[in-house]
């Protein structure tokens, strides 16, 4: 998908989250809800420009 900030486009990077299955749930607005927990990703290596200088993380 391309994006738009600040006048430049580029595409972005939309990553999966995993989730796991619980068995906690909870109340939302009155309708009970089933709650998942997050499973951490991997950090992923990104390439990012600050003011022209150029930086991966």
């Amino acid at each position: 998908m391309t994006l738009t900030f600040l006048g430049q486009r580029y595409e972005s990077t939309c990553n999966e989250i995993a989730s796991l299955e619980t068995e906690v749930t909870g109340k939302y607005r009155g309708n009970p809800v089933k709650i998942a927990a997050a499973r951490a990703a991997a950090p992923a290596h990104v390439r990012l420009t600050y003011r022209g200088a150029s930086y991966v993380r």
